[in-house]
């Protein structure tokens, strides 16, 4: 059954390529997908996306760039829903399909190889893997069935290669990236009165924002003038705003919910800080680096990447609010150290985490798995990503 649809049509002229996701919602997944959709060569990749479960809020972002967005629902059994994506993707006829995250891999590798598909390429965008049996099974087909398996970080491929079984010669590093030009350089504010950090991110217990908190505690005893700003949204809401009121700290931490534009915030604050317990490469540090503001983060997943400790930040254990705390005061108390940290961290990102070298690295993926000619000869900036060490 599985060797009896029809061969994919030939490549004309644009690539196309259909991203699965599960939904829309806020995340660094899916600002990922929109900057792979956004930024994409447009007079060679046409893209596409399916929901397997809701849209979400980024669905209108897509729709300002023209890339469309539809769902197939996640209601009824796994093959039910394998089956209603294979059909989909039967009349779409692409050339690839990219999936994110396993929920989506599963589903859309299973669906490309029913409907026909030449390519699957998916993106690991955290550590996190299949735990139960059946599911893990289900993932290491899917694995098997997938051309390329590209991971956000070394520390997210490793978990793909050591408990997922992802064979090396398909997986390869891209670290996530972004438009640096939307983020100017600035040099730190030249008054130190109310030193100010803000964190970005869904209020989700995996963000750890309670820890944080517990930290900016600390710091108000030791700094009455510290404030801290919390961009974001998410489930953990109610229970962190009890926290903050039982903690005394509700004229120190200001949650402001979901925000389309957070340059505003990095522009006022001296420091970024990140408490989660997981991560990929978080787009929220990228986007605060490249404002030159120095780090505070957890010791976790693809942070270690991208913070080079007491060159562009510090990293700190989890669940540590006295560590988090030291190290948000060591910073206050050290102006020149600030400066020289935001600087050296706008430079990382713009050698590191560019948002057009990763574009062009994706792109490059897609031809080499097509068999497209000249894939090896775009752009220096087009090379493979990193090699799994």
């Amino acid at each position: 059954m599985l060797h009896s649809s029809p061969p994919p049509r030939p490549i004309a002229h644009a690539v196309q390529v259909v991203h699965v996701v599960t939904t829309l919602n806020i995340g660094g997944l899916e600002r990922v997908v929109l900057d792979l959709a956004r930024r994409r060569t447009r007079s060679l990749f046409d893209a596409r996306v399916v929901c397997l479960d809701s849209a979400g809020i980024l669905e209108r972002e897509f729709a300002e760039i023209g890339v469309p967005v539809e769902i197939i629902g996640t209601q009824g059994s796994v093959p039910r829903r394998v089956l209603k994506l294979a059909a989909r993707l039967r009349q779409l006829g692409p050339h690839v399909v990219h999936t994110h995250n396993p929920q989506a891999h599963i589903h859309g590798t299973w669906a490309a190889r029913l409907a026909g598909v030449p390519v699957v390429v998916h993106t690991k965008h955290g550590r996190a893997h299949p735990k139960p049996l059946f599911v893990s099974a289900f993932s290491r087909v899917a694995s098997a069935w997938t051309s390329r398996f590209v991971a956000v970080s070394q520390d997210a491929a490793c978990v793909a290669r050591d408990i997922e079984r992802v064979p090396l010669r398909k997986l390869q590093v891209i670290h996530n990236g972004i438009d640096v030009d939307r983020f100017p350089a600035r040099e730190a504010r030249a008054s130190r009165a109310g030193f100010r950090a803000v964190t970005v991110g869904r209020l989700d217990p995996i963000k750890d924002q309670a820890t944080l908190m517990r930290a900016a505690r600390r710091v108000v005893d030791a700094l009455p003038g510290f404030q801290l700003d919390v961009v974001g949204d998410g489930p953990s809401r109610t229970e962190l705003e009890a926290l903050r009121a039982s903690l005394g700290l509700s004229d120190h931490v200001h949650l402001h919910g979901y925000r389309e534009q957070v340059g505003p915030f990095l522009a006022e604050a001296d420091l970024f800080v990140l408490s989660s317990i997981s991560e990929g490469v978080p787009i929220a540090l990228l986007e605060a680096m490249a404002s030159s503001l120095p780090a505070v983060a957890t010791d976790v997943g693809g942070i270690r990447e991208v913070i080079v400790p007491g060159e562009t930040g510090y990293l700190v254990p989890v669940v540590s609010p006295e560590a988090l705390a030291d190290a948000i005061l060591k910073l206050q108390t050290d102006p020149a150290a600030c400066r020289r940290l935001g600087r050296a961290s706008r430079s990382r990102v713009e050698e590191h985490f560019n948002l057009r070298k990763v574009v062009a690295q994706y792109e490059c993926v897609y031809l080499q798995c097509l068999g497209r000619p000249g894939a090896h000869n775009r752009t220096p900036a087009a090379a493979p990503g990193n090699p799994v060490s």
